[in-house]
């Protein structure tokens, strides 16, 4: 029997909210379409406050903002005009001349606050694909819910700001979430190609392939996972043959042999994991927990999110790492979100409806904003240093612990060389000393703090007493490096001239 035979002449069918405000605005802004746009506007909102809440943020190229771009630049020019480059691959958690050029070529048309933008752009469209993905396999309200706790996330907020490829690895991963739940050939290989690339961007982002995989194996016929992964291991394996010595070289001292730059006690690393995403942890486990009533399908699909999402701080807790360990939270927040939504989802439809998860909400915008201001002022700014140095710099060589930040601002100062104190600490205390003695450096310029590595702040000491006992150098500027700080100071010391 139809639903029609069976419902009263006069029954009342309950409008969707869209619908139902469509219905209420003026005659003249009642058109086919206007519902379908009230009910993105929730959506629009959320953009434009992750928009907001990310443009806000403000401070100076941090190192590695500066240390891409700068790298970028490197190549453009050796590319152009045949200039020797550095061999970047060392150091690089990504193929050194990808995003790096990216941002270069971002960076000559719009300076720093364009690359910032780019990578705003890049969460903008990850909190769309996140939203869609969920839509697009019929959770139209879990999807907006997950899509607002992702958004208002401290890290996902500071990667918004943050001009490096994060944004855009995590915009890449969401991007293949999106298309990998869709139907037929071209979304599947779209979706292997795009995580073929992540890998390239970053080489880290490889533990999360399985992830998506699994939410694709999962969620559409099975041969499209097979598809996509077949694509996803072939572009980084042609990668692999045509730049293996870099990626190597990157792949072992950012990853596979790496020790901690800045170490930290697994109390603290927990400590700032509940800050940054400690609600989301909760509410996720929660949708855990409510998916798997539904059966063994849907458990290892939350199983395989909740993996996804504690991959990296994991990892990080194991080494106890405390560099991007901040950055790197926006990552889970990317995997736990869905979950998060479905949890919240459930929630408004209980007793006290949108009460529970509003409160949630509130809470989660909170933290976002004080988490992502206090990580876009965890470096400090250089800007007193380049007052200082004026607009007629002597030329030479200058050494920094903030070289790569220096060298960025003042890109457009071709008589000064720099130099970085972290080449220059691992030579030991002599080669600092003679360093020193031959008068090598026209200006260094360091923090009287802590620079959180050991083996740095011991290298540093021996730099300060050097340069304080010789008669070649004086200590010419002394600047606060954080405001209201009497421990954390800009040292500036220049070499004497010569009469």
């Amino acid at each position: 029997m139809t639903e029609a035979l069976t419902r009263t002449v006069d029954a009342y069918r309950r409008p969707p909210w869209n619908e139902a405000v469509s219905q209420a605005l003026p005659p003249r802004l009642r058109v086919a379409g206007t519902p379908r746009w009230v009910g993105l506007a929730p959506l629009i909102a959320l953009l434009a406050l992750l928009a907001a809440l990310s443009l806000r943020l403000s401070n100076t190229a941090f190192i590695d903002e500066a240390l891409y771009i700068n790298a970028g630049h490197d190549y453009l020019r050796h590319w152009l005009t045949g200039d020797g480059v550095e061999a970047y691959g060392d150091s690089f958690s990504g193929v050194p001349f990808v995003y790096p050029v990216l941002a270069a070529v971002l960076d000559t048309l719009g300076g720093l606050l364009l690359v910032r933008v780019f990578s705003l752009l890049c969460v903008l469209a990850a909190t769309i694909f996140v939203y869609r993905a969920l839509a697009d396999l019929g959770y139209r309200s879990e999807g907006m819910l997950a899509a607002a706790v992702f958004a208002l996330t401290g890290p996902v907020v500071f990667a918004g700001a943050l001009a490096t490829f994060d944004a855009l690895v995590i915009a890449m991963l969401a991007g293949a979430f999106w298309t990998g739940v869709q139907k037929g050939w071209p979304s599947a290989v779209a979706t292997g190609a795009i995580l073929g690339l992540v890998p390239v961007m970053k080489y880290t982002g490889a533990i999360f392939i399985p992830v998506v995989l699994g939410v694709v194996f999962l969620t559409s016929p099975r041969w499209r996972a097979g598809v996509a992964g077949i694509i996803a291991a072939a572009i980084p394996a042609a990668a692999w043959l045509a730049w293996s010595a870099q990626i190597a070289a990157g792949i072992a001292f950012t990853t596979a042999d790496r020790s901690a730059l800045s170490p930290h006690s697994t109390e603290d690393l927990l400590a700032w994991m509940a800050l940054d995403i400690g609600i989301l942890i909760l509410v996720a486990l929660a949708g855990g927990l409510m998916l798997a009533r539904r059966g063994k399908g849907h458990a290892l699909l939350g199983l395989g999110l909740l993996g996804g999402g504690m991959a990296l701080p994991a990892a990080q807790l194991i080494l106890g790492e405390g560099v991007s360990f901040d950055k790197h939270m926006a990552y889970s927040a990317l995997f736990l979100a869905p979950l998060a939504g479905y949890a919240l989802a459930k929630l408004s439809r209980r007793t006290w409806k949108l009460l529970p998860v509003s409160v949630l909400l509130l809470a989660a915008l909170l933290f976002g904003v004080s988490r992502s201001e206090a990580m876009f002022a965890s470096w400090v700014s250089v800007q007193p240093v380049l007052n200082v140095m004026g607009d007629s710099p002597r030329p030479g060589i200058y050494i920094s612990s903030a070289t790569d930040s220096l060298k960025y601002h003042l890109r457009d100062r071709p008589e000064i060389t720099w130099e970085t104190t972290f080449s220059l600490y691992p030579q030991g205390e002599e080669a600092i000393r003679v360093a020193v003695e031959d008068q090598r450096f026209q200006s260094v310029i360091l923090r009287s703090a802590s620079t959180g590595a050991p083996d740095q702040d011991a290298g540093q000491a021996v730099l300060l007493q050097a340069l304080r006992d010789s008669p070649h150098y004086k200590l010419t500027a002394t600047m606060p490096a954080r405001e209201h700080s009497e421990t954390d100071m800009w040292l500036v010391f220049t070499k004497k001239e010569t009469k």
